[in-house]
């Protein structure tokens, strides 16, 4: 994987810009102010405006000169830095995982699933290697970035103190191996041999039985340690690397193409069980798969240098072709395998245990709740005249205005993949409109004002996802500006900014009490990822042609549980869609 989805599309695609700064901060402005009352945004005016005639100028100076220097993305790497310096979790702040459709897969066994699964991870893999894939582009024809594709095989966030490191490996053409697991034990599977032939299927379900016939199995599960907090996942794994035979397994599974688990349960895969585990899970590697005896497929993904979008095209190409038929060459081979031997002291052995504990405890502190609204879809939204997206995050401010009586920050991501090393923006959903209709519409109004009021809201969101889009977004530009002052002296340097910064009123904007994600994909059966607040809620919409797909994550101490809260994220759907169809 070399020019063709990297440098050579650096003369196809603009370069993600620098915004304005008075731009920015008269956008941030107006976009908190349905969050505060009069009072607050006055005093947020005032901090606004303190911030603007200091230490901002010195910040954006430095911004612009980090800007120039560069051909790629200057938003990119401050980025990373900030998914690579959270110390928590993983499992529960930066991955998101997925359970596949039933209906959309062969009827296949969990072995034979595997073996056609792996093969099919291999060819994407080669043909991105190769660069034999076409460069996508947007529905105008226009090329968008590519870049990150590169960033889901052979890659590991490796836990380190402070900070963790994003380990690839090079993208060679032969000698590849895929990890598994099946009762608590890593194996690897060799899945590209020196040729750079991809194992055949008899190759891969022959390694496949062998390694379910191992009685042989381990007492502590390694991969526990990818669950801890990141510093003390660091300590473990660093102490485990001080034996040298651990450290080749450790790199082993770092340099392998992803992650399977065999899991040995009857019933199907839950979205919680292949986000969370607790067990047989490598929570930092890119792609984790989890297979259960069924041939049920669920998948994880690290999210630190990957994105939804690139990651569910990924998933469709490898799932539409697990129908594809096997050749005569399928029918050979001998399976290529190697069992990893630990080598663990009694603290490894404790701290391994300890970390199961913590992972399950971790598990059970969130809650999912999935279920689809297949009443309208797109096509019924169109045909009224409305973006569905403006629908769905208006009804969604009715349904957070209904749960809390309140208003709290709800985060919409933006695709930026029309930049080079474009990630996303975030358009902040609540608005002035928004707040007006739902506080109008939940107190029974149901009159042409109120429809007004819808139209102003739907205009709005949409005039503010356009500026997302373009890269004029506020909390990407805020976010280099703060990197910009940690990186130059911090707080101390910069005491307007870190005043600034430290804003209980900017606080409320930047802290999700919603967090959404919107990808748009039939493939999906549930998808999500965990509240990214302490007392926040995560949500997934589908919104396809026929249906809408749901899925809500909610901490169990939140006071309203996923369930509840699904439910009347559907009735406020429901309600608002029944209004503007009887109109």
């Amino acid at each position: 994987m070399t020019g063709k989805y990297t440098t050579d599309l650096l003369p196809q695609l603009p370069k993600l810009p620098l915004p304005e700064l008075d731009e920015t901060l008269k956008r941030l402005s107006e976009w908190a102010a349905p969050l505060l009352g009069e009072a607050e945004r006055d005093k947020f005016a005032d901090q606004i405006k303190q911030f603007q005639q200091s230490d901002a100028q010195e910040l954006q100076a430095l911004l612009l000169r980090n800007w120039t220097e560069t051909n790629a993305s200057w938003l990119a790497p401050i980025w990373r830095h900030g998914y690579l310096t959270d110390r928590q979790p993983i499992q529960s702040t930066s991955n998101f995982g997925l359970t596949i459709s039933p209906d959309r897969l062969p009827d296949l066994n969990q072995i034979d699933m595997a073996a056609k699964l792996l093969q099919n991870f291999a060819d994407q893999y080669l043909a991105y290697a190769k660069e034999e894939v076409p460069v996508e582009t947007s529905k105008t024809g226009q090329a968008v970035d590519m870049s990150y594709y590169q960033n889901f095989f052979r890659t590991q966030r490796q836990p380190h103190s402070g900070s963790d490191r994003l380990q690839r490996t090079r993208a060679t053409v032969t000698n590849v191996e895929a990890t598994v697991i099946y009762h608590q034990t890593f194996y690897q599977v060799r899945l590209i041999d020196h040729a750079g032939r991809v194992s055949t299927l008899h190759s891969l379900t022959e390694a496949f039985k062998e390694i379910m016939a191992n009685a042989v199995t381990d007492s502590f599960f390694v991969g526990a340690y990818t669950g801890l907090p990141r510093d003390n996942a660091a300590k473990l794994r660093l102490h485990l690397a001080s034996d040298s035979d651990n450290h080749v397994n450790l790199d082993r599974i770092s340099n392998s193409l992803l992650v399977v688990t065999l899991a040995d349960q009857e019933t199907p895969i839950s979205l919680k069980e292949t986000l969370l585990g607790p067990n047989e899970r490598v929570f930092d590697k890119t792609i984790q798969v989890v297979i259960d005896t069924s041939g049920g497929l669920g998948i994880a993904f690290e999210h630190s240098d990957i994105d939804g979008v690139p990651a569910l095209n990924l998933l469709k190409t490898v799932v539409a072709n697990l129908s594809q038929p096997a050749d005569a060459w399928d029918a050979k081979g001998k399976p290529h395998y190697q069992q990893l031997k630990w080598r663990l002291d009694n603290y490894t052995r404790e701290a391994l245990a300890e970390a199961q504990h913590q992972n399950t405890e971790t598990a059970r502190s969130i809650q999912f709740a999935s279920n689809p609204m297949t009443i309208f879809g797109k096509s019924d939204l169109k045909a009224l005249g409305i973006s569905p997206d403006a629908f769905f995050h208006t009804a969604l401010a009715l349904a957070e205005y209904k749960t809390t009586g309140a208003w709290r920050s709800i985060y919409e991501p933006v695709s930026m993949r029309a930049f080079y090393q474009g990630r996303t923006e975030n358009a902040r959903s609540i608005n002035v409109g928004k707040r007006d209709f739902a506080e109008a519409f939940a107190a029974g109004s149901r009159d042409a004002a109120v429809k007004q009021l819808f139209d102003h809201a739907v205009t709005e969101h949409t005039d503010r996802v356009h500026l997302a889009q373009k890269g004029f977004g506020v909390e990407r530009h805020l976010l280099g500006l703060k990197y910009m002052m940690q990186q130059n002296g911090g707080e101390a340097a910069f005491p307007d900014a870190a005043e600034f910064f430290n804003s209980g009123f900017l606080k409320q904007l930047e802290t999700d009490f919603f967090s959404t994600t919107g990808v748009p994909y039939d493939l999906i059966d549930t998808f999500s990822f965990a509240p990214t607040s302490n007392d926040g809620y995560g949500i997934y919409y589908g919104i396809l042609d026929d249906r809408i797909l749901l899925t809500v994550s909610a901490w169990d101490t939140n006071p309203f549980g996923a369930e509840e809260l699904l439910t009347v994220i559907r009735e406020s759907l429901k309600e608002v869609y029944g209004w503007l169809k009887a109109m």
